[in-house]
């Protein structure tokens, strides 16, 4: 494809202006877009969390966390890991629809820290709801902060392209929703037959959540963080890469261990334990490697911004126009 004067001109100017350490003309004119052109998709997302809960404190006074009802709730909960995905980094140019999502994220993972845990204490799994109730706690916390923080690296980092690589992220959260509702379906489809089904339910839920969850390491780690890939495929990371690098793969391979599971046409209760362990403790293992390496991150970022903003020449009356000679 040829490449126009203009784009040519476009690009000498960005490059100029980063060796010089200023924002271009190109960079300063890129359109700020409101949230209300993401309102659809918000309110989408929003009824599919309202979903979620609703099921969840329904199944609580019904049929509790081995019937039916919950186990369809199971299938479309890593959708929401997927919205969220998709909303966060699919509008790198809306500021305010990123503040937006964040406070939605927020205020739906402050209810979960009672009703997922309440719902299995109802169902007499008193070990899983005490642990339901820590994660879904440091979840409330994390998650939040987490995306809060590398979309506003991101913010800066694509300045000037934000527009490119929000399509970029789109692309890839659709793709994965796509295949989770491929997975959501076809686990539905075997039966649904209470205790009997709910292991393979369960573990396809792990497997799916898993999905959503490697996802947005990978992007912390190779886009946020700016990991190289090349040294990551040679083995040459400083420690900490390395870490987020491993324990990012525990998580793989603990969505790989679920899928096992899922592909069975009963499987052991066992087995369906063990996948949710998996992923409980290596995606928490994940959060402080890749949690701490997103915010050395943000703090460079940041040091980077302070570095670079060159005090403003005097004019005026700070600039001595009336100093006294002598005083």
């Amino acid at each position: 494809m040829a490449v126009t004067a203009d784009e040519l001109a476009q690009l000498e100017e960005r490059l100029l202006a980063k060796l010089q350490g200023q924002p271009s003309r190109v960079e300063e004119e890129e359109e700020e877009l409101p949230a209300a052109v993401f309102a659809r998709v918000t309110c989408v997302t929003t009824i599919l969390l309202v979903y979620v809960c609703v099921s969840m404190v329904a199944s609580i006074f019904t049929t509790g966390v081995h019937g039916n009802l919950s186990q369809i709730e199971y299938c479309v909960y890593p959708l929401c890991f997927t919205a969220f995905t998709g909303l966060i980094f699919g509008a790198l140019d809306s500021e305010a629809a990123g503040r937006r999502t964040i406070k939605l994220m927020r205020a739906w993972w402050i209810p979960q820290i009672v009703i997922v845990p309440y719902l299995y204490w109802t169902s007499d799994m008193y070990v899983d709801a005490v642990l339901l109730f820590i994660g879904f706690s440091i979840n409330s916390i994390f998650w939040p902060w987490l995306f809060g923080a590398m979309r506003e690296i991101l913010r800066k980092r694509y300045q000037g392209s934000r527009t490119a690589w929000s399509q970029h992220y789109t692309s890839r959260a659709l793709k994965l929703g796509a295949f989770q509702i491929v997975l959501a379906v076809s686990a539905i489809a075997q039966g649904l037959e209470g205790k009997e089904s709910f292991p393979r339910v369960y573990a396809t839920f792990n497997f799916s959540l898993n999905l959503s969850t490697v996802l947005i390491f990978v992007i912390a780690i190779f886009d946020v963080c700016a990991v190289d890939t090349r040294a990551a495929a040679t083995l040459r990371l400083s420690p900490l890469q390395a870490a987020a690098v491993v324990t990012c793969g525990i998580v793989v391979l603990s969505a790989f261990a679920g899928y096992i599971v899922s592909e069975q046409r009963r499987p052991s209760k066992r087995a369906a334990r063990a996948a949710f362990l998996s992923m409980v403790f290596s995606n928490q293992f994940c959060f402080i490697v890749v949690g701490r390496l997103v915010w050395v991150a943000r703090r460079k970022a940041r040091s980077e911004d302070s570095a670079s903003v060159v005090p403003a020449k005097e004019e005026g009356l700070e600039a001595g126009v009336f100093d006294v000679p002598g005083a």
